[in-house]
C-alpha cells in the first residue's frame, strides 16, 4: 500500500532519469570544482589524497585542519580502500565523536554525535536533504537508509557550532554525498563508467554495482547507476546465528547543466528498496522505500558578493509490514519531509580586515502518517505535521594571517500539530569563535554556541498504550519546551610538512568541549494518573563533556592515522547518566604504498572501553578490540582488486547501544572495473 503523495515521487525519481537523457553540467556543488577533482583522480589512480574538505561547518569549503570546529571528513579513496562494501556504522566509527544505534534485522542507522541522537538532534544529510524517518519502538528514534555504494564522501561537524545547516542539529550534522559524473568521467574524456562485484563471507552474498556518466557538451553531464544486493544472516564471534538478511535494490540519476559560467542547474533522485524480516516478539516480513528528490541551482557570477545556492529537496521513507510467511499488510510508518535551502556568501573587505558574509534561510515540512490495523503502531507513533523554519547570518572575518573570528546568530521558529494538539515556538540563538594562529603551522581556536532543538511529533503527541504482553501506558505532552544546547568548546589544529622525511606531512586536530543541554528532553516514568505510564518530559539539564583526538600522517610510501574519543554524560537534576553517551574509542590505521603505489596494504586496530554504567543503561557496555585488514591492487589503468578481512580474531562483541551482537570474521573480495 502506498500513498499518492510516495507514488507522487516516484514519478519524480523516474522523471529525474528521463531529464538524464537529455542535458547536465561539470562542476561540484559542495566544493570547488578544482578540489572534487583533485580528490577524484586521486582516489582513482591510488596516489596520495589531497586534504578532505568540509562545507557543514561554515557553509564554505575549507580543508579539515583549518576548520575551526569539531569537524572531519571521509573522502573518496578511503571508502574505496579502508571500507570495502562497509556499514555505514563501520564507515563513522572511524569519526571522533560518532557513533551508530542499529538493529541486525533492520538496515536503518542512528547516527549519534557526542551523546546526542533521536529527533532530529542530529541533522542528517543526504545530497543536502533532511532525512526525519522516525518510528516509535524500543529502537532508536530516528534512522535512515542508503546504499554505501553510491556514496562518495563524509562530511560531520560536531555541536550546535553546525547551526548554519538547519534546525534542530544540538548535536551536530552529517552530510553524505553520493558519486556524481566527475567521479567516473576521467578528465579529459566525455564518458565513463564503473562495475563493482563484492563478495562477502559472513552474512554471505553479492553485491554488484554499477553507474555510468557521459558529458553532453560542454555544459552538460549525466549519471545514471544501481545497486543490487542480496545478503543472508550473520554468525558472531561466538557462533550466534544473527537474523540479517537482506535483499537490497538501489538506483541513482542525476543531471547538470551549466548555461553559462554564472549559472549551474542540477537535479538528482535516488530510490533505496530492502525486504527483511523484522521484529522483537513477532517477526514480520518487512518493506523499506526510501525516496531522496532535490532540484538545485547555483549563481556564481565575476562578482565577490555573490555566492548563491538554492536547493529544494523532498524525502520520503514508507516502512511497511506484514505477518511473515504473506498475509495482509499489518502496519505502515510513512513520513514524508519537504524542504528549501537558500544561502549566499558575500565577500569584501574593510579596512585590514576580511569579511566572508554568509546569511540565508532554510525551511522543512514533516508528514507522518502511522496506520496500524491489529495494534496500536498509530498511538505510539501519532500521525501529524510539522514545520521548522529558520534564518542565519554568519560573519567570518580574517585580519593578517593570524586572527580569525567567526560570529553567527540564527533565528529558529517552529509549528507542530495534531488532531487535537498545536503548539509554537522560535529563538535566537548565537555563535561565536575566535581562532589564533601564533606561527603558521599551529592554530587555536575557542567557541561559544547555542542550538535549538523543538520537540518532535512523536514526543509531543505519543497517546496510547504498549502492546501486550507488556503492560503500559503512554501521555502526550503538549507542555513540552524546546532543548536548547549551550557548547563552549577550545581546541588546536597541526599542520607540518617534511617532519621525518622531505614531502612527508603531519596534521592533527584536538578539541575539548562541554556542552549544557536545557529542557533536556526524555521519557519518564509518571505516578498520575493512576495506575501511571510513561510521558516525555524536559528533564532540567544534561551536561556531556568530551575529548576529541584527530591525526594523520603521510609520506607518500607510509602512513598512519588516529582517532580518538572520551565522553561523559551527566544527568544534572538527578546525578545520574546519560543513556546514549558512548565509551572511550580509539582507532589507529597504518599502512603502506609499493610497486609505484600499484599496492596499498594496511591495518585498523580498534579499541573500546567498558561503560561503566551499563546495567543502569540497559545496554551492553563490554570492552573489546577489534583488528581489521584491507589491501588494494591496481592490475592495470581500469581494472583494481580490493581485499578485506574484519574482525580478524573473531571477537564475540556486542557494540554499545546495540541489541545484537556484532559480526564475526568476514572476508570481502571485490574487482572493480572503471571504463
Amino acid at each position: 500500500m502506498r500513498s499518492k503523495a510516495r507514488d507522487k515521487a516516484a514519478v519524480l525519481l523516474m522523471s529525474t532519469a528521463l531529464v538524464c537523457l537529455s542535458g547536465g553540467a561539470v562542476r561540484s556543488q559542495d566544493v570547488p570544482e578544482e578540489a572534487a577533482t583533485d580528490i577524484a583522480a586521486a582516489a582513482d589512480t591510488g596516489e596520495t589524497v589531497l586534504e578532505a574538505i568540509v562545507v557543514t561547518s561554515t557553509r564554505t569549503a575549507t580543508g579539515v585542519y583549518d576548520t575551526l570546529s569539531g569537524s572531519s571528513a571521509t573522502a573518496a579513496d578511503q571508502l574505496a580502500l579502508r571500507h570495502l562494501n562497509a556499514r555505514l556504522p563501520d564507515i563513522l566509527a572511524g569519526i571522533p565523536g560518532v557513533s551508530t544505534q542499529t538493529s541486525a534485522d533492520d538496515p536503518g542507522v542512528a547516527v549519534n554525535l557526542r551523546g546526542l541522537q533521536d529527533f532530529g538532534r542530529v541533522n542528517v544529510l543526504v545530497d543536502g536533504a533532511r532525512q526525519n524517518f522516525q518510528k516509535n519502538g524500543h529502537e532508536a528514534n530516528g534512522t535512515f537508509y542508503m546504499d554505501t555504494q553510491m556514496l562518495k564522501s563524509v562530511d560531520v561537524t560536531r555541536g550546535p557550532v553546525s547551526s548554519v545547516y538547519g534546525s534542530g542539529a544540538i548535536g551536530g550534522v552529517v552530510s553524505f554525498t553520493t558519486i556524481d559524473a566527475d567521479d567516473l568521467i576521467a578528465p579529459g574524456a566525455t564518458k565513463g563508467g564503473r562495475l563493482k562485484t563484492v563478495y562477502d563471507t559472513n552474512g554471505s552474498g553479492p553485491t554488484v554495482n554499477g553507474a555510468v556518466a557521459t558529458r553532453l557538451g560542454e555544459n552538460a553531464d549525466v549519471l545514471i547507476g544501481g545497486t543490487v544486493q542480496k545478503i543472508d544472516d550473520y554468525e558472531s564471534g561466538g557462533g550466534q546465528t544473527v537474523n540479517s538478511a537482506q535483499t537490497m535494490k538501489s538506483m541513482l540519476g542525476k543531471w547538470r547543466y551549466r548555461p553559462d559560467e554564472d549559472h549551474e542547474f542540477t537535479l538528482s533522485g535516488s530510490r533505496y528498496m530492502n525486504t527483511f524480516d523484522n521484529g522483537a516478539s513477532t517477526l514480520r516480513e518487512t518493506d523499506v522505500t526510501a525516496d531522496t528528490v532535490t532540484a538545485g541551482y547555483r549563481f556564481t557570477p565575476d562578482s565577490d558578493l555573490w555566492d548563491l545556492t538554492v536547493k529544494t529537496y523532498y524525502t520520503g521513507t514508507l516502512f511497511e509490514q506484514q505477518q511473515a510467511g504473506g498475509g495482509a499488510l499489518e502496519q505502515s510508518f510513512d513520513v514524508e519531509t519537504i524542504g528549501l535551502d537558500v544561502f549566499n556568501t558575500s565577500r569584501f573587505d574593510t579596512g585590514a580586515f576580511g569579511h566572508e558574509l554568509t546569511y540565508g534561510a532554510d525551511v522543512f515540512r514533516d508528514r507522518v502518517d502511522t496506520v496500524d490495523l491489529l495494534g496500536s503502531s498509530d498511538d505510539l507513533t501519532p500521525s501529524g505535521r510539522r514545520t521548522a523554519y529558520g534564518a542565519f547570518i554568519q560573519d567570518r572575518i580574517k585580519y593578517d594571517d593570524w586572527l580569525e573570528i567567526i560570529g553567527g546568530l540564527r533565528f529558529d521558529g517552529y509549528s507542530l500539530k495534531g488532531d487535537a494538539i498545536e503548539v509554537k515556538g522560535q529563538r535566537l540563538s548565537p555563535k561565536l569563535t575566535v581562532g589564533v594562529t601564533p606561527w603558521q603551522p599551529v592554530t587555536f581556536y575557542a567557541t561559544y554556541a547555542e542550538g535549538y532543538r523543538a520537540p518532535a511529533l512523536t514526543e509531543t503527541l505519543i497517546d496510547g498504550f504498549h502492546p501486550p504482553p507488556v503492560r503500559g501506558q503512554f501521555f502526550p505532552n503538549p507542555d513540552l519546551k524546546p532543548e536548547v544546547a549551550h557548547t563552549i568548546e577550545v581546541g588546536m589544529n597541526l599542520r607540518f610538512e617534511d617532519v621525518i622525511t622531505d614531502g612527508d606531512t603531519l596534521s592533527a586536530k584536538i578539541g575539548v568541549f562541554q556542552n549544557d543541554v536545557d529542557d533536556y528532553i526524555d521519557q519518564v516514568f509518571i505516578l498520575f494518573p493512576i495506575p501511571g505510564g510513561y510521558q516525555y518530559q524536559n528533564i532540567s539539564e544534561a551536561r556531556i563533556r568530551g575529548i576529541e583526538l584527530e591525526a594523520n600522517y603521510d609520506t607518500g610510501i607510509v602512513f598512519a592515522g588516529v582517532s580518538a574519543q572520551v565522553l561523559k554524560g551527566e544527568n544534572l537534576t538527578t546525578g545520574g547518566g546519560l543513556q546514549k553517551v558512548p565509551p572511550f574509542r580509539i582507532v589507529t590505521t597504518a599502512g603502506f604504498r609499493a610497486f609505484e603505489e600499484k599496492l596499498t596494504l594496511g591495518a585498523r586496530l580498534t579499541v573500546v572501553g567498558k561503560k561503566k554504567d551499563d546495567t543502569a543503561t540497559g545496554f551492553i557496555g563490554e570492552p573489546y578490540e577489534l583488528v581489521d585488514v584491507f589491501a588494494q591492487y591496481r592490475i592495470n589503468e581500469t581494472l583494481t582488486a580490493n581485499l578485506a578481512l574484519n574482525n580478524l580474531f573473531n571477537r564475540d562483541y556486542t557494540q554499545y547501544l546495540n541489541a545484537d551482537p556484532s559480526p564475526g570474521f568476514n572476508a570481502k573480495a571485490s574487482l572493480t572495473l572503471n571504463f
